[in-house]
Order: C-alpha cells, then structure tokens, then sequence
C-alpha cells in the first residue's frame, strides 16, 4: 500500500471522528424525538463563530472556548424546543422539515447580516504543527480534535446508558405515554435532548473553526453531511453515528486523492442512495426505519 493512500486513510480517520461528533448531535434529536433538524448545521456555525469571536476579542485558545460552545449552545436548543420544536412532535415529519428549514434560513440570514459573507479563519501559533513519521503527517489539530470527538461521543453514550437523566431519555424515546404514566416529564426530556444534541454540535463547531474557515453559509452542508452519516449507521442508533462519520470520512478522503472533490461529493450520494435503496435501518441494521 502506497504512502499517498495510507496519508489519505489517516486523514479520512481523522475526519470521520468531527463528521461522527456532530451527526451524533443529529442522531439523537431524530431517535428521541422524531424530528428531522435542518437546521443542524447552522449550530455547528454558531460554534464555529462563538469560539472565533472569542479567540478575537478575548484572546482565548479555540480549546479552552470548548466549554462556553457547550453551555451556550446547550441553552440555545433548550430554548428552541420550548418555544418552538415542540409544537412540531409527534405531528407529521413534513412539519418538522418546515419549521426547521425557516428556522436554518432566519438563523443563516441574521448570521450573514451580523457578521458579513467574508470568510474568517483562527490561527494559532500550533496551527501547522504535525506529527512526521514513515513519510506520513498527522496535524497535531486534528489529531486533538479527533481523540475529544471520540471522547464526546463516548461520554454521551456512558450518559444514554448509566445516568438517570439518559433512562429517561431512552424511556421516552421507546414510548412516550408510558413514560409519561411512570412519571417522567417528557416535555422536560424532550428539551434536554435537543439542548444536549445542540451542545455537542456547537462543541463539533468549535473544533472545526481550528482547520477551516467560517462563514454564516457553511450549515447547511454541514448538515447535509450529518444526514449521510446518520443514514450510514443508523438513523437514531447512537454507536452508528460513529461508524458512518468514519465511514463517509474515509470514503471522501480516498475519492479526493484518486478523483476531484466533485466526484467525492458524488459518490457519497451514491453510496446514501445504495443504503436507503437496500439496507434503510443502516449498516448495523439497528436504525429507526420509517
């Protein structure tokens, strides 16, 4: 196996754990409640821009914004499922694509208004710094990014599995009035899951400001891409958005090396068509198919 193709495996990899990250976010929202966030994609943004205007105006390191994008971004989708997502569960799901899409067109217009079409980029004095060996190259960035993506998403599992909160939320999950009846507060629930799904994808946000750049347009195929991955593993199976964002991360990678971006980009959807065409609940056949 040549270098050029073992670099782009690693690069893939690398990707495929922010792809995972993010569509994670994605997964949970769809497995709890049903709903289909086009808007996904512009809380990555807003990440990506909290932690950018904080590395400007503060000074402080992409890393240690980490935490605000989780707080911040957590009480944000609280919020919009209280005064908005709610009134769209359990209705129809052309509802919720609806509400979602006016809400990623308000957010991505007010961002465009706030902060201009003008891309931004953060560097850092660790911005080119690698890891060199056998004639391969690992960015220490996104080498870091990757090993917390997969630290994010497996402490959202351990939370799902063995916390009281996560029962809760796999309760309602499985089947909402009788959780209701056992006492659990499901509109509680519901808000809490949209908050966490927004906290980890505004993390996601805040990890990707360090390698590329920022702009008030880059949700939407950000969200495209979270929608690839979640198919991929499973939609609403939790451990398959980690094996579709490595998936599709690799696929893209060696796409790139041996065609252009643009066959990449096609490939993909061809490979979403295949799975929805011949295995709907995902490649682990534990998605919700509906």
């Amino acid at each position: 196996m040549s270098t050029l193709i073992i670099q782009s495996l690693i690069n893939g990899v690398l990707m495929g754990g922010i792809y995972a990250l993010y569509s994670a976010g994605f997964s949970l929202i769809f497995g709890v409640m049903g709903v289909v966030n086009i808007a996904h994609g512009d809380l990555l943004m807003l990440g990506a821009f909290l932690t950018y205007w904080m590395f400007v105006g503060l000074g402080l390191d992409p890393f240690l914004t980490l935490p605000f994008s989780l707080l911040g971004l957590f009480a944000l989708g609280y919020l919009m499922q209280r005064l908005a997502i709610k009134r769209v569960v359990g209705a129809p799901p052309i509802m919720s694509y609806i509400l979602t899409f006016g809400m990623h067109l308000m957010i991505s217009n007010l961002a465009l208004v706030a902060w201009t079409a003008d891309p931004r980029t953060v560097t850092t004095a660790y911005s080119g710094a690698h890891l060199a060996f056998w004639g391969l190259t690992v960015p220490w960035i996104k080498l870091i990014t990757f090993l917390i993506s997969l630290g994010v998403v497996g402490a959202l599992y351990l939370l799902l599995h063995h916390s009281q909160m996560g029962r809760a939320i796999q309760a309602t999950s499985q089947d909402r009035e009788m959780a209701r009846l056992s006492g659990i507060k499901v509109d509680r629930v519901y808000a809490l899951t949209f908050g966490l799904g927004a906290a980890i994808t505004g993390l996601a946000g805040s990890l990707v400001v360090s390698f590329r750049d920022v702009d008030p347009g880059m949700g939407l195929p950000y969200t495209i891409i979270a929608f690839c991955v979640v198919v991929l593993g499973g939609m609403g199976y939790m451990p398959g958005a980690l094996i579709g964002g490595l998936i599709l991360g690799v696929v893209g990678s060696v796409c790139t090396m041996i065609f252009t971006p643009g066959w990449s980009i096609a490939i993909t959807f061809f490979l979403l068509y295949l799975m929805l065409l011949w295995r709907p609940a995902g490649i682990m056949g534990k998605g919700i198919v509906e």
